[in-house]
């Protein structure tokens, strides 16, 4: 399990604004597959990046729009609190992203849910949409632990549930924490 001072350290940084010339921050696609090779070489963890992937290329898939005066891109930490992956993105998060297609999402935590749950993409007509179930049952099934958040939209998905809930304060785009140490 994601300890919660974990989480809150993640979205305390989230909220003041990550630096785009820090290292972990990937701007551009490219970059962040450049990374993501990286990490398979050096770890040959090949189901761990695609995970990473998939959370970390839906910034560059679904975001055309990203908050003015924040970074354009994802930051990707391999090794945040030695511990932990840490993905997050400044772009126009969940909801945003899906309400275009389902205009009855009435909240972040419901859009947060359709997501990781129901086959369905922000960018209809185009059939996507399985990246996060994927994500999710690659975690249940491995032991694994993600939370995730997007607006005030969370979750957290461990071997035994997924559990949606509201949590606050409130972010800009999306942030994830990967625990890929099974207990």
């Amino acid at each position: 399990m994601i300890a919660e001072p974990v989480i809150e350290a993640l979205i305390a940084e989230t909220v003041h604004g990550f630096n785009e010339n820090d290292e972990c921050f990937s701007k551009n696609r490219n970059v962040f597959s450049a990374r993501i090779q990286s990490y398979i070489l050096e770890t040959n963890k090949f189901l761990e990046a695609a995970i990473i992937g998939e959370i970390g290329n839906n910034t560059f898939d679904h975001n055309f729009i990203f908050q003015q005066n924040l970074p354009w891109g994802v930051y990707c930490n391999l090794s945040y609190k030695e511990k932990y992956i840490a993905l997050v993105d400044y772009g126009m998060g969940v909801r945003q992203s899906l309400v275009s297609v389902l205009p009855s999402i009435g909240s972040d935590v419901e859009a947060v849910e359709t997501a990781f749950t129901k086959r369905i993409s922000g960018r209809s007509p185009e059939q996507r949409g399985n990246g996060l179930k994927f994500v999710a049952e690659s975690i249940r099934e491995n032991n694994w632990h993600l939370y995730f958040q997007s607006g005030s939209g969370s979750c957290s998905i461990d071997k035994h549930e997924i559990k949606f809930f509201e949590k606050t304060p409130s972010i800009t785009g999306c942030l994830a924490i990967l625990d890929f140490n099974q207990e």
